[in-house]
Protein backbone atom coordinates (compact mmCIF):
# COMPACT_ATOMS: atom_id res chain seq x y z
CA UNK A 1 0.00 0.00 0.00
CA UNK A 2 1.51 3.31 -0.93
CA UNK A 3 2.68 5.97 2.05
CA UNK A 4 -0.57 8.38 2.18
CA UNK A 5 0.43 11.97 3.74
CA UNK A 6 -3.01 12.36 4.72
CA UNK A 7 -2.91 9.68 7.15
CA UNK A 8 -0.57 12.13 9.08
CA UNK A 9 -2.92 14.67 9.94
CA UNK A 10 -5.97 15.07 11.80
CA UNK A 11 -9.31 15.48 10.69
CA UNK A 12 -9.41 19.54 10.78
CA UNK A 13 -6.42 19.31 8.41
CA UNK A 14 -7.10 16.47 6.40
CA UNK A 15 -10.65 18.14 5.32
CA UNK A 16 -8.55 21.12 4.06
CA UNK A 17 -6.43 19.63 1.53
CA UNK A 18 -8.34 16.33 0.40
CA UNK A 19 -9.76 17.48 -2.51
CA UNK A 20 -11.98 20.72 -3.90
CA UNK A 21 -15.22 19.33 -4.45
CA UNK A 22 -16.24 21.16 -1.29
CA UNK A 23 -14.36 24.36 -2.46
CA UNK A 24 -16.44 27.49 -3.45
CA UNK A 25 -17.09 28.81 -6.54
CA UNK A 26 -15.64 32.62 -7.56
CA UNK A 27 -14.85 34.77 -10.46
CA UNK A 28 -11.34 36.77 -9.90
CA UNK A 29 -9.31 38.89 -11.75
CA UNK A 30 -5.64 38.05 -12.12
CA UNK A 31 -3.93 40.67 -9.95
CA UNK A 32 -6.08 39.13 -7.00
CA UNK A 33 -4.08 36.37 -7.32
CA UNK A 34 -1.51 36.09 -5.17
CA UNK A 35 1.63 33.61 -5.60
CA UNK A 36 3.70 32.49 -2.92
CA UNK A 37 7.32 32.28 -2.30
CA UNK A 38 6.74 28.67 -2.01
CA UNK A 39 6.25 27.77 -5.68
CA UNK A 40 9.69 27.28 -6.89
CA UNK A 41 9.08 24.35 -9.53
CA UNK A 42 10.32 24.74 -13.04
CA UNK A 43 7.38 25.41 -15.56
CA UNK A 44 7.25 24.71 -19.70
CA UNK A 45 5.72 25.24 -22.92
CA UNK A 46 4.32 28.32 -21.13
CA UNK A 47 3.57 30.24 -24.80
CA UNK A 48 2.22 27.40 -26.43
CA UNK A 49 -0.06 26.87 -23.52
CA UNK A 50 -0.86 30.77 -23.21
CA UNK A 51 -2.12 30.19 -27.03
CA UNK A 52 -4.29 27.42 -26.03
CA UNK A 53 -6.29 29.23 -23.55
CA UNK A 54 -5.99 32.41 -25.84
CA UNK A 55 -7.93 30.17 -28.32
CA UNK A 56 -10.31 27.70 -25.92
CA UNK A 57 -10.01 29.45 -22.75
CA UNK A 58 -9.32 28.21 -19.12
CA UNK A 59 -10.20 24.69 -19.26
CA UNK A 60 -10.19 24.32 -15.50
CA UNK A 61 -10.67 26.37 -12.51
CA UNK A 62 -7.53 28.10 -10.67
CA UNK A 63 -7.69 26.56 -7.06
CA UNK A 64 -7.08 29.04 -3.87
CA UNK A 65 -7.16 29.22 -0.20
CA UNK A 66 -8.21 32.10 1.24
CA UNK A 67 -5.62 32.85 4.00
CA UNK A 68 -6.17 36.19 6.25
CA UNK A 69 -8.44 37.14 3.19
CA UNK A 70 -5.83 37.20 0.21
CA UNK A 71 -6.33 34.78 -2.15
CA UNK A 72 -3.43 32.10 -2.50
CA UNK A 73 -2.47 30.19 -5.48
CA UNK A 74 -2.57 26.47 -4.35
CA UNK A 75 -3.32 24.64 -7.63
CA UNK A 76 -2.83 25.87 -11.64
CA UNK A 77 0.77 27.81 -11.49
CA UNK A 78 1.53 27.02 -15.12
CA UNK A 79 -2.27 28.56 -16.25
CA UNK A 80 -1.57 31.43 -14.38
CA UNK A 81 2.19 32.30 -15.54
CA UNK A 82 0.13 31.90 -19.04
CA UNK A 83 -2.63 34.18 -18.25
CA UNK A 84 0.66 36.75 -17.58
CA UNK A 85 1.50 36.30 -20.73
CA UNK A 86 -1.31 37.01 -22.29
CA UNK A 87 -2.10 40.17 -20.30
CA UNK A 88 1.33 41.39 -20.82
CA UNK A 89 0.55 41.03 -24.90
CA UNK A 90 -2.64 42.96 -24.58
CA UNK A 91 -5.47 40.17 -24.06
CA UNK A 92 -6.73 42.23 -21.05
CA UNK A 93 -10.23 40.58 -21.45
CA UNK A 94 -8.92 37.03 -20.95
CA UNK A 95 -7.10 37.77 -17.43
CA UNK A 96 -10.86 39.03 -15.96
CA UNK A 97 -13.71 37.49 -14.03
CA UNK A 98 -11.30 33.96 -14.02
CA UNK A 99 -12.94 30.86 -12.24
CA UNK A 100 -11.57 29.82 -9.47
CA UNK A 101 -12.86 27.46 -6.61
CA UNK A 102 -11.16 28.80 -3.05
CA UNK A 103 -11.37 27.62 0.59
CA UNK A 104 -10.58 29.55 3.72
CA UNK A 105 -7.77 27.97 5.43
CA UNK A 106 -4.77 29.10 8.07
CA UNK A 107 -0.93 29.09 6.84
CA UNK A 108 -0.06 25.58 7.72
CA UNK A 109 -3.13 24.04 5.74
CA UNK A 110 -2.76 26.18 2.75
CA UNK A 111 0.87 25.42 2.20
CA UNK A 112 0.21 21.66 2.93
CA UNK A 113 -2.61 21.33 0.01
CA UNK A 114 0.09 23.50 -2.03
CA UNK A 115 2.41 20.74 -1.54
CA UNK A 116 -0.03 17.83 -2.04
CA UNK A 117 -0.82 19.62 -5.57
CA UNK A 118 2.61 19.59 -6.77
CA UNK A 119 4.24 16.69 -5.79
CA UNK A 120 1.47 14.07 -6.71
CA UNK A 121 0.20 16.13 -9.51
CA UNK A 122 3.12 17.25 -11.71
CA UNK A 123 6.74 16.03 -13.00
CA UNK A 124 9.62 17.16 -11.19
CA UNK A 125 13.66 17.53 -12.21
CA UNK A 126 15.91 16.82 -9.05
CA UNK A 127 16.19 20.43 -8.36
CA UNK A 128 12.46 20.45 -7.92
CA UNK A 129 12.86 17.69 -5.95
CA UNK A 130 15.45 19.42 -3.95
CA UNK A 131 12.73 22.67 -3.35
CA UNK A 132 9.89 20.13 -2.75
CA UNK A 133 11.91 18.69 -0.25
CA UNK A 134 12.96 21.56 1.73
CA UNK A 135 9.54 22.66 1.37
CA UNK A 136 8.23 19.72 2.77
CA UNK A 137 10.57 19.70 5.32
CA UNK A 138 9.93 23.16 6.74
CA UNK A 139 5.76 22.39 6.60
CA UNK A 140 5.70 18.96 8.53
CA UNK A 141 8.52 20.67 11.39
CA UNK A 142 6.07 23.52 11.72
CA UNK A 143 3.06 20.79 11.55
CA UNK A 144 4.86 19.25 14.13
CA UNK A 145 4.53 22.27 16.39
CA UNK A 146 1.17 22.68 16.19
CA UNK A 147 0.35 19.51 17.01
CA UNK A 148 -0.81 18.71 13.30
CA UNK A 149 1.65 15.98 12.83
CA UNK A 150 2.88 13.35 15.19
CA UNK A 151 6.11 11.58 14.32
CA UNK A 152 5.98 7.68 14.68
CA UNK A 153 8.17 6.24 17.70
CA UNK A 154 11.91 6.31 15.71
CA UNK A 155 11.35 8.14 12.89
CA UNK A 156 12.13 11.30 11.37
CA UNK A 157 10.87 14.53 9.70
CA UNK A 158 13.19 13.58 6.93
CA UNK A 159 12.34 9.93 6.92
CA UNK A 160 8.34 11.56 5.99
CA UNK A 161 10.26 13.56 3.47
CA UNK A 162 11.66 10.59 1.46
CA UNK A 163 8.65 8.10 1.98
CA UNK A 164 6.46 11.14 0.30
CA UNK A 165 8.64 11.69 -2.51
CA UNK A 166 9.24 8.19 -2.86
CA UNK A 167 12.78 8.38 -2.65
CA UNK A 168 15.64 6.86 -0.63
CA UNK A 169 16.52 8.47 2.59
CA UNK A 170 20.23 9.20 0.73
CA UNK A 171 19.20 11.21 -2.06
CA UNK A 172 16.64 13.42 0.28
CA UNK A 173 20.02 13.72 2.42
CA UNK A 174 22.12 14.89 -0.77
CA UNK A 175 19.32 16.99 -1.77
CA UNK A 176 19.08 18.66 1.61
CA UNK A 177 23.08 19.02 1.58
CA UNK A 178 22.73 20.90 -1.99
CA UNK A 179 19.86 23.33 -0.89
CA UNK A 180 22.10 24.12 2.12
CA UNK A 181 25.64 23.88 1.41
CA UNK A 182 25.29 25.23 -2.69
CA UNK A 183 26.40 28.23 -4.03
CA UNK A 184 23.70 30.23 -6.08
CA UNK A 185 26.42 29.22 -9.13
CA UNK A 186 26.07 25.81 -8.56
CA UNK A 187 21.99 25.58 -8.20
CA UNK A 188 21.65 27.38 -11.21
CA UNK A 189 23.54 24.72 -12.97
CA UNK A 190 21.72 21.95 -11.09
CA UNK A 191 18.55 23.35 -12.11
CA UNK A 192 20.00 23.85 -16.00
CA UNK A 193 20.74 20.59 -16.13
CA UNK A 194 24.58 20.97 -16.29
CA UNK A 195 25.12 19.00 -13.30
CA UNK A 196 23.27 16.18 -11.81
CA UNK A 197 22.53 15.21 -8.55
CA UNK A 198 26.04 13.68 -7.68
CA UNK A 199 28.06 16.34 -9.03
CA UNK A 200 26.17 19.06 -7.22
CA UNK A 201 26.16 17.37 -3.76
CA UNK A 202 29.89 16.67 -4.36
CA UNK A 203 30.32 20.63 -5.27
CA UNK A 204 28.68 21.69 -2.28
CA UNK A 205 31.29 19.70 -0.03
CA UNK A 206 34.13 22.51 -1.42
CA UNK A 207 34.43 25.65 -0.02
CA UNK A 208 32.15 28.44 -1.61
CA UNK A 209 35.36 29.91 -4.17
CA UNK A 210 36.16 26.45 -5.31
CA UNK A 211 31.94 25.49 -6.03
CA UNK A 212 31.89 28.86 -8.34
CA UNK A 213 34.90 27.37 -9.98
CA UNK A 214 33.16 23.96 -11.09
CA UNK A 215 30.00 26.05 -11.73
CA UNK A 216 31.97 28.45 -14.21
CA UNK A 217 34.07 25.37 -15.75
CA UNK A 218 30.40 23.25 -16.36
CA UNK A 219 28.98 26.84 -17.71
CA UNK A 220 31.88 26.82 -20.32
CA UNK A 221 30.83 23.40 -21.65
CA UNK A 222 33.48 21.37 -19.37
CA UNK A 223 32.10 18.40 -18.49
CA UNK A 224 33.31 17.92 -14.77
CA UNK A 225 32.85 13.75 -13.03
CA UNK A 226 31.72 13.74 -9.71
CA UNK A 227 34.79 11.84 -9.11
CA UNK A 228 37.02 14.55 -10.43
CA UNK A 229 34.93 16.74 -7.85
CA UNK A 230 35.62 14.34 -5.32
CA UNK A 231 39.38 14.87 -5.96
CA UNK A 232 38.88 18.40 -5.86
CA UNK A 233 37.55 18.09 -2.52
CA UNK A 234 40.37 15.95 -0.85
CA UNK A 235 43.14 18.38 -2.23
CA UNK A 236 41.28 21.42 -0.66
CA UNK A 237 41.20 19.84 2.64
CA UNK A 238 43.75 21.60 4.94
CA UNK A 239 46.12 19.42 5.15
CA UNK A 240 49.11 19.83 7.63
CA UNK A 241 52.86 20.63 6.09
CA UNK A 242 55.65 18.05 6.25
CA UNK A 243 59.16 19.12 7.26
CA UNK A 244 60.13 18.61 4.17
CA UNK A 245 57.42 20.72 2.61
CA UNK A 246 58.15 23.39 5.27
CA UNK A 247 62.20 23.66 4.38
CA UNK A 248 61.58 23.57 0.73
CA UNK A 249 59.34 26.26 1.03
CA UNK A 250 61.80 27.94 3.23
CA UNK A 251 64.85 27.26 0.45
CA UNK A 252 62.12 29.09 -1.73
CA UNK A 253 61.76 32.06 -0.03
CA UNK A 254 65.31 33.04 0.70
CA UNK A 255 66.83 32.90 -2.66
CA UNK A 256 70.74 34.55 -2.94
CA UNK A 257 69.90 37.55 -5.21
CA UNK A 258 66.76 39.57 -6.14
CA UNK A 259 67.10 38.58 -9.79
CA UNK A 260 66.67 34.73 -8.56
CA UNK A 261 63.54 36.30 -6.21
CA UNK A 262 61.46 36.93 -8.81
CA UNK A 263 62.23 34.65 -11.14
CA UNK A 264 61.04 31.56 -8.50
CA UNK A 265 58.25 33.87 -7.79
CA UNK A 266 57.48 34.04 -11.67
CA UNK A 267 57.47 29.99 -11.70
CA UNK A 268 55.73 29.96 -8.89
CA UNK A 269 53.07 32.04 -9.63
CA UNK A 270 52.46 29.80 -13.07
CA UNK A 271 52.39 26.83 -11.19
CA UNK A 272 49.45 28.17 -8.81
CA UNK A 273 47.70 29.45 -12.00
CA UNK A 274 47.74 26.03 -13.38
CA UNK A 275 46.70 24.67 -10.72
CA UNK A 276 43.87 27.02 -10.43
CA UNK A 277 42.52 27.14 -13.89
CA UNK A 278 43.18 23.23 -15.16
CA UNK A 279 39.67 22.65 -15.55
CA UNK A 280 40.26 24.69 -18.64
CA UNK A 281 43.41 23.21 -20.04
CA UNK A 282 42.99 21.57 -23.57
CA UNK A 283 44.21 18.62 -24.41
CA UNK A 284 47.09 19.62 -26.08
CA UNK A 285 47.98 21.98 -23.38
CA UNK A 286 47.80 18.65 -20.71
CA UNK A 287 50.22 16.68 -23.00
CA UNK A 288 52.58 19.76 -22.94
CA UNK A 289 52.98 19.81 -19.47
CA UNK A 290 52.97 16.22 -18.96
CA UNK A 291 55.78 16.29 -21.46
CA UNK A 292 57.46 19.27 -19.70
CA UNK A 293 57.29 17.22 -16.53
CA UNK A 294 59.23 13.95 -18.18
CA UNK A 295 61.64 16.43 -18.58
CA UNK A 296 62.17 17.65 -15.22
CA UNK A 297 62.32 14.36 -14.21
CA UNK A 298 64.89 13.18 -16.60
CA UNK A 299 67.04 16.37 -15.39
CA UNK A 300 66.89 15.08 -11.89
CA UNK A 301 67.65 11.83 -12.68
CA UNK A 302 70.88 12.76 -15.11
CA UNK A 303 72.07 15.66 -12.45
CA UNK A 304 71.10 14.18 -9.13
CA UNK A 305 69.00 17.08 -8.18
CA UNK A 306 65.90 17.04 -6.07
CA UNK A 307 62.48 16.59 -7.98
CA UNK A 308 61.84 20.05 -10.54
CA UNK A 309 58.36 20.82 -7.91
CA UNK A 310 60.81 20.96 -5.05
CA UNK A 311 63.27 23.19 -7.17
CA UNK A 312 60.78 25.21 -8.51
Amino acid sequence: MGFNILELMNGATRAAVEGVETYEEIKLDLEQIEITRHNKYSMDDLEELATSILMDGLQEPLILGRVNGKFLLSGGHRRTQALKILKAEGHEEITKAIPCRFKDMTEIQFRLSLLIGNTFNRKMTDYDLMNQAAEWKEVLTKARKEKLLVLESGKRVRDYVAEILGESKTKVAQLEAINNNAVSEVKEQFAAGGMGITSAYETSKLTPDAQKEVAAAVGEGADVKSEEIKRIAEEKKGKRKTKEEETREQKVSDPDTPKEEKETARKLHAVKMIEKYYLFLSTEETEILERMLEDCKRRKREYGLEDCGQTV
